[in-house]
């Protein structure tokens, strides 16, 4: 059994439902990093209309740390937190081009444990922690960073840990 069912049963041990809404955000957030109207586009797609529900939803799955939200580009984007051995909704660091707006994530733990081990944090218990940076390329230009295979942070993410 999969860590995303053995979620769903712990939940319906609490009498928690996992509707078919809920389902559906899931599966549309699987490998993506999305806004609140991309998320409820790609839900009209298979049928669900309810914006109210959307929102509805979000908030349960982010209650539940099954999904987290961050701030790119200005914007509240969401992710999954289920299925990902290397991060949770607690420990989160994101990459973002301001070019192309890709968007990765670095698992490294080493990095959260140098945050986390700064003399500046030693009498303070930190309990979640969640980067974004934002940049651009020190080779940037403009058409050549707007392919996804040339683009830095998506090879960076190929070496991340």
């Amino acid at each position: 059994m999969d860590d995303r069912e053995k979620l769903f049963q712990e939940l319906r041990k609490q009498n928690i439902r996992i509707t078919k809404q809920r389902r559906a955000i899931i599966d549309v957030l699987e490998g993506k990093h999305l806004t609140i109207q991309e998320i409820y586009n790609d839900l009209r797609k298979a049928g669900y209309n309810n914006l109210g529900t959307v929102y509805n939803n979000i908030d349960f799955l982010l209650e539940h740390k099954i999904v987290t939200q961050i701030f790119i580009n200005g914007k509240k984007h969401f992710d999954l937190t289920i299925d990902e051995e290397s991060h949770n909704a607690d420990s989160h660091i994101h990459v973002t081009c301001k070019v192309n707006n890709n968007i990765i994530e670095i698992n490294d733990s080493n990095l959260f444990d140098q945050i986390k081990g700064n003399p500046i944090f030693k009498d303070f218990s930190i309990n979640k922690l969640q980067l974004v940076v934002e940049g651009t390329c020190s080779h940037y230009e403009k058409e050549t960073c707007k392919k996804d295979g040339a683009c830095f942070i998506k090879r960076l993410n190929n070496r991340a840990v």
